[in-house]
């Protein structure tokens, strides 16, 4: 049963049938590395129409995904919470088929309900693969992608040879590349509900893993090309691209109906990419670590008329901070029947330096591991501990790449922060959904 939540007061209908509540437009990258867009430096990849956000609207230059895999960073955003209150601290993994996000968590489409919006979600979920998890059962009207952590671009099978493909609760068969179904399928939803308020949340796959590019059909359920011989730079450029395109149309597609002006439109990745093909620049380490690399992550944000273009904002950011500022967007306040841990960024993105999070926290365990990555991050410096309880010191102010560990020269400050880290990690997951049993097997 859906939970429908009391709205601010909000300007009526505008004429013709469009309302004048704002519309919302979450676009998501799997696995793309921080370095590997125009306006983070790359050179070698050609992504005019996400740059084109950073472009028209505002950057955040200290934003962070909640986690460095998939469905932690997830499960932040959809609830505006630390992921570890709703159970998800580390990935659901193919073999896992009864686990999901707990549906006592208030999800955004959930709250957006309760003030009229129709929501949307169009490609990844991976956040439960029983069909009480999916989308439709959290708050989403319409749901068309899969619920894996990646499938087959062509075959659409998930890593275990299973078809994973679905619209709602019906599974389909669709011969199309999966980047571009996804944005297909996007422009679908908005020729739908241009009448209505929306939120419309576009959880790209690409480019994460299998590698195909848009011309590799004939490897389709080909694992030993897929995952491996295509694992290159060139093939991951290829799906860059093709994600830059299909962000592209909808874009295109909210000018053409009329809906730009209207509709706030939030870009970024999941966390950071892959080692051998992405490039995570300026910072250190990959995905699945809390190095910079692995949870720094580009973050945009336009609103034509509300957001001036051009904003820089040094502000620390996190994923799990987009909710609350679509709420604003869409004139609501927090739902008082959840407390959030996110916090709005708007100001910000409007220009005003208004301060977010003066401290972010990070915890990721992966499978076969005795011990999980730690980092906390505040004015500045960071603590790390990684897997084998070493433990780091960064002033990033000053040492961005996280090359000088400082924990020896300045042995209080990190006391006080892993005391701290300490004290937050108790408070996430006390009385919080049990995760299951470490899996054996990655």
């Amino acid at each position: 049963m859906l939970r429908t939540l009391a709205a601010l007061p909000l300007v009526g209908r505008q004429a013709h049938g469009v309302t004048s509540r704002s519309n919302i437009v979450i676009l998501l990258a799997d696995d793309l590395g921080h370095g590997d867009l125009g306006a983070t430096g790359c050179t070698d990849i050609a992504t005019p129409h996400i740059d084109s956000l950073a472009r028209d609207g505002a950057r955040f230059t200290h934003a962070y995904s909640n986690a460095p895999v998939c469905s932690p960073t997830r499960a932040a955003l959809l609830t505006g919470r630390y992921q570890q209150r709703v159970g998800i601290d580390h990935v659901i993994y193919v073999d896992e088929k009864k686990r999901g996000m707990t549906l006592k968590a208030l999800t955004l489409p959930e709250v957006l309900k309760g003030n009229g919006y129709v929501s949307g979600l169009i490609g990844k979920w991976h956040l439960g693969y029983p069909k009480k998890f999916f989308p439709t059962r959290q708050g989403f009207d319409e749901f068309v992608g899969f619920v894996s952590g990646n499938i087959d671009y062509f075959a659409h099978t998930d890593a275990g040879g299973t078809k994973d493909l679905w619209r709602r609760e019906k599974a389909i068969e669709d011969p199309r590349y999966m980047t571009e179904l996804i944005g297909d399928e996007a422009l679908g939803f908005i020729d739908r509900n241009r009448e209505k308020a929306f939120l419309l949340y576009v959880p790209f796959s690409a480019p994460h893993d299998p590698f195909q590019g848009p011309g590799d059909r004939a490897s389709a359920g080909k694992p030993e090309i897929t995952r491996k011989r295509n694992r290159t730079r060139a093939t991951y450029i290829k799906m860059v691209e093709a994600l830059d395109r299909n962000v592209g149309r909808i874009l295109q597609h909210l000018k053409l109906r009329g809906l730009d002006d209207n509709t706030i439109v939030f870009f970024m990745s999941d966390n950071g990419g892959l080692p051998g093909v992405a490039s995570n620049a300026p910072f250190r380490g990959y995905k699945g670590t809390l190095w910079e690399g692995g949870i720094r992550t580009p973050l945009f944000v336009k609103w034509p008329g509300r957001i001036s273009a051009g904003v820089v904002s040094k502000q620390l950011v996190a994923g799990m901070d987009i909710f609350p500022t679509a709420l604003e967007a869409a004139g609501m306040a927090p739902p008082a029947a959840q407390r959030l841990d996110g916090v709005s960024f708007m100001r910000n993105a409007r220009g005003w330096n208004f301060l977010t999070h003066d401290t972010l926290f990070f915890h990721y365990r992966p499978p076969n591991a005795e011990r999980g990555w730690k980092a906390i991050t505040r004015d500045g410096w960071k603590y790390l501990s990684d897997l084998k309880g070493g433990e780091y010191l960064f002033h990033l102010t000053e040492d961005v790449g996280e090359q000088n560990n400082l924990v020896d020269k300045d042995p209080q400050r990190a006391v006080r922060m892993k005391l701290d880290f300490d004290t937050w990690y108790a408070s996430v997951t006390r009385g919080a959904p049990k995760e299951p049993p470490r899996r054996k097997h990655a």
